[in-house]
């Protein structure tokens, strides 16, 4: 068959477009164009709270170009709107970092994992990924601050608190967190652990935090009324359920160092120093930088004469925690003996004041609405016990308050 010149001018056309559009550039080139109209199409969308039609062009999109971090913070939003949060995750996970939208994903990924995933560990990536790129992300660093309390990862703790002060980006609540650094104790974290546990039911975070979290029965000092016989018995039975929730535990995490903290007390207001000291040498390397340790070693010396040596191990304990009101107690015991009477007078009136700031404390419905007095107070205790880096940070927090 003879073709007309027509015909062989559109087969060499058709020819030519075959070509340029299968060749790699020109691929390339439409692909731009589609993932730039996807991105136009997209912000219409969500615009318009279209989530649907956001989550089918957004999935076209992250197709097309895995690596936009715009592609994958709308697929992550669609699915969010969508209700399906545990697929939302994994879509904000996929953000890159080096991509303007990590924050924002991360942000929202935080929010999820903390509320409706119950997967706070996975918030807590999410935070620290945000930290890696903004150290000044003050939303970020609280967050975290807060559950390294309510899990008693106090090494965490003090390390954010001490790295958001430097940056000048610390919540109130740090300065208060600090000060009960090693006896944070409420009932919101034995709900918040409890629940937790439901999504992690092996976690030997959240079972230790859940436990050493449970409040401990009234001791009937002066701040409290003089239990009866029959609270005295209900007391001893609290007591000895939680002592025994924390032996069990123990045997299954035995160099947990809030375990070995709790009964090694235990044993020591006890009087059971032998008992104490064999508990203690399940205690890991990191429980030297913890004071409470510094504070049973002094005990122990104590207990042995060995006052000078107690005395030794006392003020490493407060070089670590100047505020330690339990270790301050101590030492004023040590320095009686010895007959140190000004360090005993100076010792007795930081206790009597730490005692009043918890009483103050312990008045408050949350620690993030600590009343300026109260952090005065804390300043001035903090500047006392030869803790300046704390208490420089509270006074330019209070100047700042009152400029206000």
């Amino acid at each position: 068959m003879i073709l007309n010149r027509r015909s062989v001018t559109g087969i060499i056309l058709l020819a030519v477009a075959v070509v340029l559009f299968t060749s790699p550039f020109a691929l390339r080139h439409w692909n731009d164009y589609r993932c730039t109209a996807l991105a136009k199409q997209c912000r219409l969308a969500r615009n318009n709270e279209e989530w649907d039609k956001l989550q089918s062009l957004a999935k076209d999109w992250t197709s097309r170009d895995p690596q936009n971090g715009e592609a994958w913070l709308n697929r992550g939003i669609a699915a969010m709107r969508l209700g399906d949060w545990s697929q939302a995750a994994e879509y904000f996970w996929q953000v890159s970092d080096s991509t303007p939208q990590a924050a924002p994903a991360m942000i929202e990924l935080s929010r999820l994992s903390f509320t409706h995933l119950n997967q706070p560990l996975r918030g807590e990536a999410a935070c620290e990924r945000i930290l890696r790129q903004n150290p000044l992300a003050a939303g970020a660093r609280q967050q975290l601050i807060w559950f390294y309390a309510m899990t008693l990862q106090r090494a965490k703790l003090r390390q954010h608190i001490l790295e958001a002060i430097r940056l000048e980006r610390e919540p109130r609540e740090a300065y208060i967190y600090y000060f009960l650094l090693y006896s944070l104790k409420s009932e919101e974290a034995v709900a918040l652990n409890t629940r937790w546990l439901e999504g992690s039911p092996n976690s030997e975070l959240f079972l230790v935090a859940r436990v050493i979290n449970f409040p401990d029965p009234p001791s009937g000092s002066s701040e409290t009324p003089a239990p009866s016989s029959g609270n005295e018995n209900r007391s001893d039975s609290i007591k000895n359920d939680k002592l025994h929730q924390v032996a069990q535990l123990l045997t299954r995490f035995p160099h947990n160092l809030e375990l070995i903290a709790c009964l090694a007390e235990e044993r020591f207001d006890r009087g059971d120093f032998a008992k104490a000291a064999e508990i203690l040498q399940k205690a890991p390397e990191s429980a030297a930088q913890d004071s409470r340790f510094w504070r049973f070693k002094g005990w122990l010396h104590e207990a042995n004469g060995e006052l000078h040596e107690s005395i030794a191990a006392y003020r490493q304990a407060l070089k670590l925690h100047p505020t330690d009101w339990n270790t301050i107690n101590r030492l004023a015991v040590v320095e009686r003996r010895v007959n140190n009477q000004p360090e005993v007078r100076r010792l007795t009136d930081l206790m009597r004041r730490g005692n009043e700031c918890r009483v103050s404390l312990r008045k408050e419905k949350a620690v993030e609405v600590a009343t300026p007095k109260i952090l005065h107070d804390l300043a001035l205790l903090f500047r006392d016990c030869g803790d300046d880096q704390i208490a420089a940070a509270m006074e330019r927090r209070l100047t700042q308050v009152r400029k206000r």
